[in-house]
């Protein structure tokens, strides 16, 4: 299991969601703790720690985060609740 932690960008986000949103994320948050890779998609830059976005459709919310392989560690950088 990856470590998953917030930037302050995304603990703002969360707290701008409904709880609806808040709950759809701390359910992804244990999708990016097993599998972090094989979820979300490439969003900016190249190589093993590039921004990587998960979209919630259902939850109208985004995740921008980067996966760090060699320390085991996931880093959820923002969360954007979509009206």
């Amino acid at each position: 299991m990856y470590k998953v932690t917030y930037k302050p960008d995304a603990q703002r986000g969360i707290g701008a969601l409904t709880p609806a949103q808040r709950r759809a994320v701390m359910d992804a948050e244990q999708v990016l703790a097993a599998r972090p890779t094989a979820v979300g998609e490439v969003h900016q830059g190249s190589g093993p720690t590039a921004l990587r976005r998960l979209v919630l459709d259902a939850a109208r919310v985004s995740i921008g985060y980067r996966v760090y392989d060699s320390v085991v560690h996931v880093e959820i950088v923002w969360v954007i609740g979509h009206p």
